[in-house]
């Protein structure tokens, strides 16, 4: 994937604001919708069916490739666990899980931030988040691995499916038999999902919770690197967390584009014809840089207000894990930092590879070197 998209969208929004797409894995005429305004409009335009004339997959569908009111019912079943207060449950478990992995490799002098620390405190998380204990989960690396090549590469591998729908299997099973005060087990004891629903809604639990948070921690870090003085400034106080984070996320959403919307009816999106049954693709990350909606959209500026970004969506499905991604990403930013102060990145950033096009954006590594740290580091508290 190309290092920087971003020339491309602009040219988009100016001459082709919804472009006829070539996507072999798709049947029908496509079109991608680049600018702020249309995007969000069809975020919540109920004409753009979120589920799939034919589903593709052995299974039900997932929770975002649902509509009303199937969606709303299931999304009420887990929405609970996704409050402000319910993921701040979770913060002294994550800001221990970011110190040990930081601690794996603060001794060396050097590390794969990406392999070593991006991939693998969003996977520790969300296996928290569900009950699962570190003797029963996957690596990291392979939970990424299985997720992206069963459900997001095109085309699809289907032995990597296979896995997926076995790994998780093995973890209802085991929720079953070990229940807890965890999401899970309240979606089993509430008897309101059949087997295969649960495993589905579990599947879409560990891969919306892992699989762009790696990326975004990832485009986060290189960011902060690029800019030592507003890294000082955020990680000194002097900049409030939840405007930059919006921010971040503005400049870099992990996810490029929304899932694919199909339209159920004839209907036009900014003077463009769309056709009924033709799928319409939503670019997140060319709305996020709209220079009609954000002024200067290029520019890092952490004391911007971001908030009408649509990294998390917008409607009916706006992502439920938003609490969680800020949680997540204070605490591993604050704790890396605040361990290796002098992280420097070891190429120039130029060099970066990038992926995993065409949905998600992240670097595959970040090879930094700092100098050896030694003993246990302190575990993150907020200070606010």
């Amino acid at each position: 994937m190309t290092a920087d998209p971003y020339p491309g969208y602009a040219w988009l929004r100016e001459h082709d604001p919804v472009c006829p797409v070539d996507d072999p894995h798709v049947p029908g005429r496509t079109w991608l919708v680049t600018r702020y305004d249309d995007v969000r409009a069809c975020l919540a335009d109920r004409r753009l069916s979120s589920r799939a004339p034919v589903n593709p997959d052995p299974h039900p569908p997932g929770l975002s490739n649902l509509d009303d009111p199937r969606h709303a019912g299931l999304r009420r079943l887990i929405a609970a666990a996704f409050t402000p207060a319910a993921v701040s449950r979770l913060r002294e478990r994550t800001a221990r899980t970011c110190a040990h992995a930081v601690e794996s490799f603060a001794g060396r002098g050097r590390a794969d931030l990406v392999a070593e620390y991006t991939r693998q405190v969003p996977v520790a998380v969300v296996h928290d988040l569900l009950g699962v204990p570190e003797a029963e989960r996957a690596p990291a690396a392979e939970v990424l691995d299985m997720w992206y090549r069963a459900k997001f590469q095109q085309p699809r591998d289907e032995a990597k499916l296979a896995e997926v729908l076995g790994y998780v299997r093995k973890l209802v099973a085991y929720k079953r038999s070990h229940p807890g005060d965890d999401l899970p087990t309240r979606l089993i004891e509430s008897g309101a999902l059949t087997g295969d629903e649960l495993e589905v809604m579990v599947m879409t639990l560990i891969g919306a919770g892992h699989i762009t948070t790696i990326q975004f921690l990832g485009t986060t870090i290189l960011r902060l690197l690029d800019h030592p003085g507003r890294r000082a400034a955020l990680l000194g106080g002097d900049i409030d967390w939840s405007p930059a984070i919006n921010e971040l996320l503005r400049l870099d959403p992990p996810d490029h584009v929304a899932e694919y919307r199909y339209a159920g009816e004839d209907m036009t999106i900014a003077d463009t014809r769309v056709g009924e049954g033709d799928v319409v693709l939503l670019s997140l990350a060319s709305a996020n840089r709209d220079p009609n909606r954000f002024p200067d959209p290029d520019a890092l500026d952490l004391t911007r207000d971001a908030r009408p970004h649509l990294a998390f969506g917008h409607g009916a499905h706006t992502c439920l894990g938003s609490h969680l991604v800020k949680l997540e990403t204070e605490i591993a930013i604050t704790t890396l930092f605040d361990r290796l102060p002098d992280l420097t990145l070891d190429v120039p950033s130029g060099e970066l590879d990038w992926g995993y096009a065409p949905t998600f954006r992240g670097p595959r590594a970040l090879p930094v070197t700092f100098t050896p740290r030694s003993g246990r580091p302190a575990v993150y508290t907020s200070r606010r």
